[in-house]
């Protein structure tokens, strides 16, 4: 149970890196939009990712360059319609993790980030599920 538990937590954490580009907040949508316009969207959309990693204080700045660089890697090999998969998944209250291009981009990721920050990214959705459901 403990492995399942821990492999649905990696894959909503690399479903949600996947598709950290789509955040809803308005000052990381108005830096999204900023990005968007720049003549090197890639390092533009990276560089977003690491002011708002950072902000977390949770990840060193090695392991905020390496986390976003694969996160931004991996989000522009998404098509839209696998994009669109994801959100209705979710709309479906589904886990994203079903899908195999998902389970697919895990390995990806997992491979990108390497054992120690998978580890971690493991350890810090795990605390911060725990603290979203004690505030229930």
């Amino acid at each position: 149970m403990k492995n399942l538990k821990s492999n649905i937590i990696l894959s909503t954490l690399v479903s949600a890196a996947a598709l950290f580009a789509t955040a809803s907040h308005a000052a990381e949508s108005n830096k999204l939009q900023e990005a968007y316009k720049s003549t090197n969207v890639k390092a533009a959309l990276i560089n977003v990712c690491k002011e708002e990693t950072a902000k977390g204080n949770k990840l060193s700045s090695a392991e905020v360059s390496k986390y976003c660089t694969c996160a931004v890697e991996a989000d522009g090999k998404l098509t839209n319609a696998q994009k669109w998969e994801i959100q209705s998944a979710i709309n479906q209250k589904k886990s994203p993790s079903t899908l195999a291009f998902v389970q697919k981009q895990n390995k990806d990721l997992q491979a990108c980030f390497g054992p120690q920050l998978t580890t971690k990214l493991k350890s810090l959705t795990e605390a911060a599920v725990k603290n979203a459901q004690a505030k229930k």
